[in-house]
């Protein structure tokens, strides 16, 4: 019987469809998580590998000496050496499609939270702080203002569809411009990335980590926004030069921003965390119970795929199973 490791504590009802045709080894539920350690020591038995918050470098990869599939619990995958995943022949699975409803939805919880202050106002209130102006300028309405999408994937385009359902008009770029079909079909316009830049009331991020887009919204980038403009990312923490996020938001050279991603994740930067004008939450744009059980299926769906004989949509690295 093949044996799969998973790194963290995931509900049996997942589990359950598989039971007679897989051993599984995950941690009890009062144990959480196995650490890196723990799974390296162990992983040499097992045939697949399903990450929960924990890393597939090359280190693992060359310990799982019997492994036939690895798979990350998140659309991104870049906890796991994919390249060198792929030089030795080894699938690569995410879990692309159970994400978008939920991870779009708080990207636009946090489009609207960071452009009326929500989080702001909250800490104050509870501070006993009544800051209730009848005329400022501190916030502003979603409706009308233009959002600017860089990332136009299945996420992209969901929140394409619920901030048009706000009243917000809607650009975006992608690197692989949309067909006009598509474009017609969303009511969206395509610009290049300097324009939608420019252009936009607010950002929001839904681009792959690859090396071309690390800092790829970086000083220049705040420099070239609006001074009235915010910025969402819902998507990989490097995409974004923290550190000139930061000062952005400190002098003032954009109004706000909303992240739920960051570069040294589970760290923050105490810069970030010093700042009034920017909305944090800890990663948790997935954090449904339906969405992570639909992650934990996608993902196992895609490793017993794989491990059959098969060619599973969600193998990132389709090469390695000709």
């Amino acid at each position: 019987m093949k044996k799969i490791l998973i790194s963290e504590w995931v509900p049996q009802e997942c589990l359950a469809p598989y039971e007679g045709k897989y051993e599984f080894t995950c941690p009890t539920r009062e144990k959480r998580a196995f650490s890196y350690d723990e799974v390296y020591e162990m992983i040499e038995a097992y045939d697949a590998y399903l990450i929960l918050d924990n890393d597939g470098d090359k280190k693992m990869i060359d310990r799982a000496k019997n492994l036939r599939a690895i798979a990350n619990f998140g659309v991104g995958y870049n906890n796991i050496d994919w390249k060198y995943a792929t030089q030795v022949g080894l699938p690569v699975v995410n879990t692309p499609t159970t994400v978008t409803e939920a991870t779009a939805e708080h990207a636009v919880a946090l489009i609207i939270s960071t452009m009326r202050g929500i989080a702001r106002y909250d800490r104050e209130i509870r501070k006993g702080i009544w800051n209730s102006p009848n005329f400022t300028d501190i916030d502003c309405e979603v409706y009308g203002r233009t959002l600017g999408i860089m990332g136009f994937g299945r996420i992209g385009k969901m929140v394409c569809k619920k901030a048009q359902g706000l009243g917000m008009q809607v650009v975006y770029y992608d690197k692989f411009r949309a067909s006009e079909e598509i474009e017609k079909e969303y009511n969206v316009t395509y610009m290049e990335f300097d324009e939608v830049v420019k252009n936009s009331d607010c950002i929001t991020l839904h681009m792959p980590y690859i090396p071309e887009n690390h800092h790829i919204i970086n000083a220049e980038t705040f420099r070239a926004m609006k001074d009235s403009a915010y910025l969402v990312n819902a998507a990989r923490g490097a995409v974004v030069d923290e550190k000139a996020l930061a000062e952005a938001l400190r002098n003032k050279t954009i109004k706000g921003a909303g992240l739920d991603v960051y570069e040294d994740e589970p760290n923050v930067s105490p810069e970030l965390l010093a700042l009034d004008n920017v909305t944090l939450t800890p990663h948790i744009a997935s954090c449904t119970l339906k969405a992570r059980m639909g992650m934990c299926r996608e993902a196992l769906a895609g490793i017993t795929g794989v491990l059959e004989g098969g060619k599973p949509y969600n193998v990132v690295n389709p090469e390695v199973l000709k």
